[in-house]
């Protein structure tokens, strides 16, 4: 009964929170007089996603197999045209999509559900792919929530060879040139609602905050604690990041990848269903 409860708190923290960011966001695009076509496919991919996540998760497509598509998704950004010498894109038709964004939210709740050693092999290829592209607000949040699940599944050795590791990633990722320019409606959505309505900013950044933490929400289930813990920590880590440099602000500036991946992640979470298997070897 607690467990059901705390699966339904954490559901209606999540889609409240979602939602009101990216509504807020593409008001404040509208507002700034950026065009129907572009503010109006964060809400759509919304609904979209929200429809399809739960429907994957329900019928156990959310193991292994997605922490491999993940893999593959990521690796395929580097053989992508890029900008400027950077390679973070994957090309849909004429969407291009932010790999890691797209893919790492489901790859952390499906971490659990793999074999250790592959979930551990296929996280540091993850990890040195995006440090390449590179892209670090990704990246770091990536980093914290492999810190948390390597503690999971190997104990305090795992969580200090994860760490060490994730630091070199980062080093080596802040080596990375870096030449694109922030976009008014990406990484500077925040800025652009604030300079229309405190009101507006301050509504935008809470329903940001509500769905970065709304994992925490399931901490006391067994089967998805660390998984949990570590999902919001990824979310919390790329939140705050557009604060220290021009980083993409999930949700509410424009960037579908970000909203199918936190949706179809959080689904992938909160959707009741099987045991761990890293226990199976």
């Amino acid at each position: 009964m607690h467990q059901d409860k705390a699966y339904r708190s954490a559901i209606w923290a999540f889609g409240a929170g979602s939602l009101l960011a990216i509504v807020l966001g593409a008001a404040a695009m509208a507002q700034a007089d950026i065009p129907l076509g572009i503010w109006i496919r964060n809400p759509v991919a919304w609904f979209a996603a929200a429809a399809l996540g739960p429907f994957i998760a329900s019928r156990g497509w959310f193991g292994i197999g997605a922490i491999l598509v993940a893999v593959i998704v990521i690796s395929l950004s580097l053989v992508s045209p890029g900008q400027e010498g950077v390679f973070r894109w994957v090309g849909a038709g004429p969407v291009q999509l932010n790999a890691a964004a797209l893919v790492l939210p489901v790859a952390i709740a499906a971490f659990a559900r793999a074999r250790a050693w592959i979930a551990a092999l296929s996280f540091v290829i993850i990890g040195a792919v995006i440090a390449h592209q590179p892209d670090i607000s990704q990246l770091a949040g990536f980093v914290i929530a492999s810190v948390i699940l390597f503690a999971f599944a190997f104990g305090w050795k795992g969580a200090l060879g994860s760490l060490i590791l994730g630091f070199a990633l980062v080093a080596y990722c802040l080596r990375q040139p870096d030449p694109l320019l922030p976009v008014a409606h990406v990484e500077g959505i925040l800025l652009l609602a604030f300079s229309q309505s405190q009101v507006l900013g301050i509504a935008m950044a809470a329903g940001l905050g509500l769905a970065a933490v709304s994992p925490i929400l399931l901490l006391r289930s067994p089967d998805v604690r660390w998984q949990a813990l570590a999902l919001s920590a990824y979310f919390g880590a790329t939140s705050l990041a557009p604060l220290f440099g021009a980083y993409p602000v999930p949700l509410a500036g424009y960037g579908l990848s970000f909203v199918i991946g936190w949706v179809l992640g959080f689904a992938a979470l909160a959707t009741r269903r099987q045991a761990n298997s890293l226990t199976s070897g």
